[in-house]
């Protein structure tokens, strides 16, 4: 406790005057998690992959291109740092640089079209594509340049600018096609099977690439048409339109483009995948005008890319799309293969990395993962709900995480839904969790859904001792809307043994999607529900019976008049979690929108309106979330775990809030710092208040190791020469001061 103390006598130093607090946390990855071999997953918080997309950018602007992931599944991005290890694939998760990146949807792809080395974002906006330069200087930076890109439909008459066409389903090939140095765009067009090319003209009109000028070029590209039965297409296509009136054809269902020369004769290639298939199709290019400004598929590769080394055919079941960078540190491109549908797909081991073993332009793959970065994470599919449970009663709290399910064709449900135990093998400082059971309890062989005499999906657990015996029984919820119970037989002091006791227990039913927790709500020493569910709301069941043989009695299905719909949100996927703060009830809840939500004034109001905070401390990671606290490192702090419809959790560490001596509400909201933690530099953004501020910086004993008075509205702090660990950051200005815990890493 020497640790906690020192804190304490920190912040009544600093703080003679009033200060405010708050529950806070700090996103940490630093928790060792264990395969159940023993080996030690790499990036284990890093939230798993369902449809995921990627591209290499320069994160951290040391010179080495590292990765960005974007997954379509809550649109969530994923920043990795690029270990650096010549010939070798090595990523270590870096969330600190997300927050540097705009807000984006449906897909990104990173490309650098005006020629200064530096990745910019082109990403799906309306029906087209919304640009970003990367600006950075000093640090990671992004500024919109085109918030809808436009393209002149009309080259050979009236210019008609209108916005380049991409279906937010898709993803177009943005590469430099006809070889003259600025990038050009391929994408399906509005209606049909045919490619459209959308030529840069920013060579030819400036003679550099430091901007975007497309045209129409073509209206199908290659000659070929794409066949509305399977995903092979047809050559010499008459494509029987000119450039002057529109497709006539089938409404697109989706595809996935990009380009690369696997002939070495300088056209390009383009590899196509498609909404309602499983494989890659290479349609090759003998395109050899001199300008390449041409096109002419005359043959297809529906194995690509197999028979480039004779490596294993892409197979994801649905919509696979193709991402070529260097991966593996070797100066020559790989390719990374991953499903691009954003509903029911395959969704663990659906990330394929190929490894070039020759050239660029003339590739030789083999197929070196199928699932490249999952394998380093906690990944359990499609959903993840983590809760804390004692399983072995040794005073260390393990993991017990319920999923949607692992996608299994061969289950009469498509998912293999179970419960994932990771045992705390550490200590009361150190937690280290091991995963132990994939299948805990069995449950996955258990016919929960007894409409389809299955097994059940979606399945979330709550622990508690139900009957009273010293130990604790267990409730799962499931899609569906039932709970079912299962009994520990173990007795107190003993590793559980669970044995379902009732399907459908109680004949609770609340709708659809139940998430239940055990809690003494009405704190009357009875074990009470509270279940959310699929509509946003929560539902209220008091225990009106004993603490041996309870009796759930509906009260309300809609607690505290609160749920979790955004105004435009189908549903709300709440997903409760009360907690005792100092002596006060609060709820924290996920939902599909992905924010986590806080609610107060429960405590004698529980049948009136709750308070709420439906962005609670602004984090957002995915879809579907769930939530789960406990003290986990002994720091008197609760940490909080965050799962995720990507199938992974994320781990924040309960942390002493950010402590403002106030003068004016406003100066913490508006002072930013970041990234945090951070290893070489510290930014500051001071808004509005520059006038009169100074910077301190100080150890965990409260001596002071860098002070600066500041001059400038932004700065930039080197903190390279402090050593790793904990420091207290004090920005004192005009309006008041406030404390910012960081961490040097």
């Amino acid at each position: 406790m020497k640790h906690l103390f020192t804190f304490s006598l920190i912040f009544s130093m600093l703080f003679v005057t009033k200060a405010k607090g708050q529950l806070s946390f700090f996103r940490n990855g630093n928790i060792t998690v264990l395969e159940t071999n023993g080996d030690t997953l790499k990036n284990p918080w890093a939230g798993g992959f369902n449809s995921t997309q990627f591209s290499e950018i320069d994160l951290d602007l040391d010179g080495t291109k590292d990765l960005i992931s974007f997954d379509r599944t809550g649109n969530r991005l994923n920043t990795f740092i690029n270990d650096g290890i010549a010939n070798t694939t090595s990523y270590t998760h870096a969330p600190q640089y997300i927050q540097n990146f705009p807000k984006m949807t449906n897909w990104v792809l990173l490309r650098d079209y005006n020629c200064d080395g530096k990745m910019d974002i082109f990403t799906a906006f309306s029906g087209g594509i919304r640009i970003y330069k990367n600006t950075s200087a000093g640090t990671l930076n992004f500024t919109l340049v085109d918030s809808i890109l436009s393209s002149n439909y009309q080259p050979d008459s009236t210019p008609n600018f209108i916005p380049l066409y991409v279906s937010s389903s898709d993803l177009p090939a943005i590469d430099d096609i006809d070889g003259d140095g600025d990038l050009d765009i391929l994408t399906f067009s509005a209606a049909g099977s045919y490619v459209e090319y959308h030529k840069n003209l920013t060579i030819e009109n400036n003679g550099n690439c430091d901007s975007l000028s497309f045209e129409l070029r073509n209206r199908c590209w290659g000659f070929f048409k794409e066949n509305s039965s399977n995903n092979s297409v047809t050559f010499n296509d008459t494509c029987n339109f000119n450039n002057n009136n529109p497709e006539k054809g089938a409404q697109h269902a989706g595809s996935t483009l990009f380009t690369m020369d696997v002939d070495a004769n300088n056209s390009k290639e383009l590899i196509l995948g498609d909404a309602a298939f499983n494989n890659l199709t290479l349609l090759y290019n003998s395109d050899f005008s001199p300008n390449l400004d041409g096109s002419n598929i005359t043959s297809q590769d529906t194995a690509f890319p197999s028979n480039h080394s004779g490596t294993f055919p892409v197979d994801l079941y649905v919509f696979p799309a193709g991402f070529y960078f260097d991966v593996n540190n070797d100066n020559v491109d790989d390719l990374i293969v991953a499903t691009n549908f954003g509903g029911t797909c395959k969704n663990n081991e659906n990330i394929w990395l190929y490894e070039n073993n020759n050239a660029t332009n003339n590739p030789n793959f083999n197929l070196s993962t199928n699932s490249f970065l999952q394998e380093g994470m906690i990944e359990q599919g499609e959903g993840a709900y983590p809760t804390f449970f004692d399983y072995n009663a040794d005073g260390l709290l393990d993991i017990v995480i319920g999923n949607y399910g692992v996608f299994d064709t061969s289950s009469s449900t498509n998912f293999n839904t179970s419960l994932w135990l990771y045992e705390n093998v550490g200590t009361l400082l150190t937690p280290i969790f091991q995963l132990i059971d994939m299948d805990y309890a069995n449950i996955s062989t258990m016919n929960l859904d007894l409409i389809g005499s299955q097994p059940g999906v979606r399945l979330t657990p709550t622990f508690g001792d139900v009957d009273g015996d010293g130990d604790e029984d267990m409730l799962v919820g499931g899609y569906w809307g039932y709970i079912h119970y299962f009994e520990n037989t173990a007795g107190a002091g003993n590793t559980a043994n669970f044995v379902l006791n009732q399907v459908q227990y109680q004949g609770i039913d609340v709708g659809l999607f139940s998430s239940p927790q055990l809690v003494d709500l009405n704190r009357d020493l009875l074990l009470d529900l509270v279940i959310g569910k699929r509509d946003g709301y929560f539902s209220y069941y008091e225990n009106i019976g004993t603490s041996s043989s309870p009796n759930f009695s509906l009260i309300t299905s809609t607690l505290g008049n609160v749920h979790t719909k955004r105004y435009n949100e189908f549903n709300g996927n709440s997903m409760p979690f009360v907690y005792d703060d100092a002596g006060v009830y609060k709820m924290l809840s996920g939902a599909t929108n992905g924010y986590i939500y806080q609610f107060g004034n429960i405590d004698g109001n529980l049948t009136g309106t709750f308070s709420i905070d439906s962005s609670f401390q602004n984090i957002q990671d995915g879809s579907s979330t769930s939530v789960t606290l406990a003290d986990i490192n002994n720091d008197s702090f609760l940490d909080l775990l965050i799962g995720n419809y990507s199938g992974g959790v994320v781990y924040y560490q309960g942390d002493f809030p950010t402590t403002t001596i106030l003068k004016d509400n406003n100066v913490i909201d508006e002072i930013k710092v970041y990234p945090n933690p951070a290893q070489n530099y510290i930014n500051i953004d001071f808004g509005k208040h520059l006038t009169n501020s100074s910077i301190e910086i100080l150890d965990i004993l409260g001596k002071r190791v860098y002070s600066e008075k500041v001059e400038s509205q932004q700065i930039i702090v080197n903190i390279q020469n402090l050593s790793l660990g904990v420091y207290f950051l004090k920005i004192n200005t005009i309006l008041g001061a406030t404390i910012h815990k960081i961490i040097k890493n």
